[in-house]
């Protein structure tokens, strides 16, 4: 049926800069719709029902129809009883007005739709009832007494904890689907008795027509009688919903050729026993388990039997055909859900597994790292695309970054961020006036300025755009200004693209669940020039272009309960990044920059094309370095190719190149010839080496040629060799600083601090020592995360099993593998240990019964202890990290070793002695 329905589109073309679903035309009003016939009611029912399911399941949209009634008036006859219900029937609730608004333009009909949630910003993090996705079906069915029903959508919450609970007993208790199908609620003795009977009954050769069995149908019994010739086609149409239903159930036996009061009926006997066997093994196959037991791709457990039926004369009847159903520990599936979303501009009926991902989809289990996060967003309470979000303990949360970022202030218009507004205003004589305009009647809010939206939130940026400002007021739509040099060079529809791609942000990543909507509004700065060209009264023509941007319902209107939760949200989609966590918990969070780091990626790349960074270590360099690199690439329309990474180590250049980015290291960049590269970020530089060859005036003709970026990141303090770098600090300019330490817990900070005193007293490395006194003067630990330092005195023989002991204490308290690095001074130290650590961990994990260990900083992402040279695992970075015996050829460099070791644990670390 799927395969026959038309294909919905997204509508791009539209004044309405939001997701727009045309379904053509539709006779709507009550009256109207009993004239049409039942079949067509059908149709347009259908259509109007996907369009809405994949758009509450997609971040909200508008659905739009075309009255066939040219006359129609949505104020005089309204919609029609079967659309309300079909619209009650999407959401599995009676409370339409919570999600849909209907508006009128002319012949065309609008529904506005807003997102689904199975909660709110508000609710916390409590555990919601209702489902994550919205669904029409869920292909799922379930016996009780003698019938079968569907699970509704608002079932599955419910439905599902009971087979996830199911699971866990079967899998704790070691029981067979065999003996759990005979655990019954109630009336156990009898269901078994009649099961028993079924199974005897299944053991005889041939049964006689109009023989009445004697058993009847149960919980765990139906029968089928034949009601078609066409009956191959009949059990694989009919089969598959009993399969589910029994196997969701208790397990049971169906019994296809005997009627409902059990009397024999058998086949026509035109029909081959074969044939009847292998159209019940090709449907059962067909059938999808979602497994979350550990039993991988074992499908659904079965037995059938076919029994001959015979006349008194002994002439053949025909068959039963007998199907003995096992109870299933997982879902088993009919088909497909009846559940859309929007997927490349189209709308998708989302396959059963897809759906049970986004279905199950629940936070991660962080409660060992309970002290180190707090939610920020939870996929308890969110829409459906939404990924958790958390901040570091101690840090800045949402809130107080919203307050800070994009604070509003009462009875006034706030102009954030200050310093982009100055730039602006400098650049662009006209603009403050040309903008005020726009606030004439806005009393309340804040006029939020960007180079360009679209590569803050990761869209490429149009060239002709000077810049945008985001307008969130009190009692007004939010309305997206683009501020451009010439109108003309604005294609139709793309402008839209920024304050689209905002809006769906604002929902599937800030987690926005209330009605909102981004108005995009052009407006022309003519004779735009630089400053620098434009004589000092000569102060160009301001032009404001009204569009014919659509009216929304008002209650998209912002009101100022509104307005902080979309801040927050904003600040969310603005600063959020995709957690180093995402590996170690194996699914996808995100974390918060700090204000430094935004601050830094909010740079005009126009203007500072060439910076050093100097950052302490666990400020995030690696992490802004990466931003940076997207933002390059959205803001002068790069390829990934046109884009260089280099770092010192193949672990950080491996790492950074499974995030998409073109790295290499330094040896191969001194090597290699790059015509395609326009742009270089250099990362963790303090640890490049010149006598192996000039790659500073290497990277910076390459930039240079090509008038690209160039950002040098580093920290002298990390510096494990004694060679020139290659870098002059007092010719490094301009500067940027970061020194609040995020990365680590504040025992570790405390050691981290001390340890770079030490480094600039002993001043026995050629480092710009003043410079970076000055830097360490700023340096704090940013939050509260305690983290613990500890030191072992363990002789060289115990050494191994003290270690390995450690390890499995920190799997008993729930941590896995890929929380813990091992590292030694050199590579040699690291092979040696290796060696010598295997066997003792062998034994102290036996039964934990795991493949796989330990493995090198290359296996960083791996569910394995990575056991390295510090220099190797540098840029790179565990939970908790052991040092074993620190030592450098190079007694100058012992401190920074050491500084660099000890810098890559987030909250454990172990100084084995």
């Amino acid at each position: 049926m799927a395969n026959q329905e038309k294909q919905l589109l997204i509508d791009s073309n539209t004044n309405y800069a939001d997701m727009v679903v045309d379904i053509g035309e539709i006779l709507v009003g009550g009256r109207c719709r009993k004239k049409i016939t039942s079949s067509n009611q059908k149709r347009q029912r259908r259509d109007l029902s996907r369009a809405v399911c994949a758009l509450l399941n997609s971040g909200g949209g508008i659905v739009r129809m075309e009255s066939e009634d040219r006359d129609y008036c949505f104020k005089v006859h309204g919609i029609g009883l079967d659309i309300e219900n079909s619209l009650r029937d999407c959401i599995s609730s009676n409370e339409i007005g919570e999600y849909f608004t209907w508006m009128q333009e002319g012949s065309n009909l609008l529904l506005f739709v807003k997102t689904w949630s199975c909660g709110s910003l508000e609710q916390g993090s409590a555990e919601s009832t209702k489902p994550r996705l919205c669904s029409l079906s869920t292909g799922l069915f379930y016996r009780s007494g003698t019938s079968v029903f569907p699970v509704k959508s608002g079932e599955v919450p419910a439905f599902l904890r009971g087979k996830k609970s199911s699971a866990k007993c079967d899998s704790a208790n070691g029981l067979s689907d065999k003996r759990a199908r005979l655990s019954f609620s109630g009336g156990a003795n009898e269901e078994h008795d009649i099961q028993e009977a079924a199974a005897s009954f299944l053991e005889r050769d041939r049964v006689l027509v109009g023989e009445v069995l004697d058993f009847t149908e149960t919980t765990h019994i139906e029968f089928k009688e034949y009601s078609t010739k066409s009956i191959l086609e009949y059990i694989n149409k009919n089969l598959p919903k009993y399969v589910s239903a029994f196997a969701n159930t208790e397990g049971g036996y169906l019994f296809f050729g005997v009627d409902d009061n059990g009397r024999v009926t058998g086949t026509h006997i035109n029909v081959e026993k074969e044939a009847l066997e292998q159209t019940v093994a090709e449907t059962m196959r067909s059938m999808f388990v979602y497994h979350s037991c550990g039993s991988g791709t074992l499908g659904v457990q079965f037995q059938t039997r076919i029994l001959d039926v015979y006349d008194q004369a002994g002439c053949s009847q025909g068959y039963i055909c007998a199907v003995h159903i096992e109870r299933s520990c997982c879902p088993v599936f009919r088909g497909d859900p009846e559940s859309w979303i929007v997927m490349d501009g189209k709308i998708e009926r989302l396959r059963a597994g897809k759906w049970m991902e986004l279905m199950t989809a629940a936070d991660p289990d962080v409660s060992a790292l309970a002290n180190e996060f707090r939610t920020e967003l939870s996929l308890a309470n969110g829409p459906p695309l939404i990924k958790p979000v958390y901040s570091r303990a101690g840090l800045q949360c949402a809130a107080e970054l919203q307050e800070h970022l994009y604070p509003v202030g009462s009875n006034e218009i706030k102009w954030e961020p200050e310093t982009i507004c100055t730039d602006l205003f400098s650049e662009y004589p006209g603009l403050k006036d040309l903008m005020r305009k726009q606030l004439h009647e806005v009393t309340t809010g804040i006029l939020i300025f960007s180079r360009s939206w679209a590569t803050d939130i990761g869209l490429k940026k149009n060239p002709d755009v000077v810049c945008d400002a985001l307008l969130v007021a009190d009692n007004e739509y939010p309305v997206l200004f683009t501020v451009v040099r010439d109108a003309s060079c604005v294609t139709s529809g793309t402008w839209r693209e920024t304050a689209r791609a905002l809006k769906q942000k604002l929902v599937n990543d800030g987690g926005y669940t209330s009605r909102v909507c981004v108005i995009p509004q052009i407006l022309q700065l003519n004779g735009t020039k630089d400053q620098r060209e434009v004589a000092e009264n000569d102060v160009p023509r301001q032009e404001t272009l009204h569009d014919s941007t659509s009216r929304y319902p008002e209650s998209y209107i912002l009101t100022s309960r509104d307005i902080p939760v979309f801040l927050r949200a904003l600040v969310i989609v603005v600063l959020g990044f995709k957690s180093y966590l995402s590996d170690r918990l194996g699914c996808e969070i995100f974390n918060l920059l700090t204000l430094k780091q935004y601050e830094l990626l909010s740079k005009n790349l126009h203007k500072v094309r060439k910076l050093f960074v100097l950052g302490l270590p666990g400020t995030g360099k690696t992490i802004v370095a990466l931003k940076i690199i997207e933002k390059i690439k959205n803001t002068f329309h790069c390829s990934v190719e046109e884009i260089l990474y280099i770092c010192e180590n193949q672990p950080l250049r491996d790492s950074v190149r499974k995030k998409g980015c073109y790295a290499v290291t330094r040896a191969a960049f001194l090597k290699k010839d790059f015509p395609h590269v326009k742009h270089i970020v250099v990362d963790e530089a303090q640890n490049f080496r010149r006598d192996q060859g000039e790659w500073y005036p290497r990277a910076w003709s390459i930039v240079k040629r090509s008038g690209g970026i160039f950002w040098v990141f580093l920290d002298f303090f990390q510096t494990t060799y004694p060679c020139d770098c290659g870098l002059d600090f007092f010719n490094m300019d301009p500067q940027e600083w970061l020194t609040k330490m995020v990365r680590n817990g504040t025992e570790i900070c405390r050691v981290m601090l001390n340890l770079m005193e030490e480094i600039l007293e002993a001043r026995s490395i050629d480092m710009p020592c003043e410079g970076l006194e000055q830097l360490l003067e700023q340096a704090e630990c940013a939050h509260s995360l305690p983290g613990s330092f500890e030191t072992h005195f363990v002789g060289s023989d115990k050494l191994a099993k003290s270690v390995a002991e450690l390890c499995e204490s920190y799997l008993k308290q729930g941590y896995s593998l890929r929380d813990i690095a091992i590292l030694c001074s050199t590579q040699r130290a690291a092979d040696q240990f290796r060696r010598e650590l295997k066997p003792e961990l062998e034994r102290q994990l036996s039964k934990h019964r795991m493949r796989r260990v330990l493995g090198l900083a290359e296996d960083i992402l791996e569910n394995v202890i990575v056991l390295d040279s510090i220099r190797r695992f540098s840029g790179l970075e565990r939970t908790i990290v052991f040092v074993i015996h620190p030592d450098a050829p190079q007694r100058q460099l012992f401190d920074s070793l050491m500084l660099c070791a000890v810098s890559r644990a987030n909250t454990k670390v172990h100084l084995l002695c």
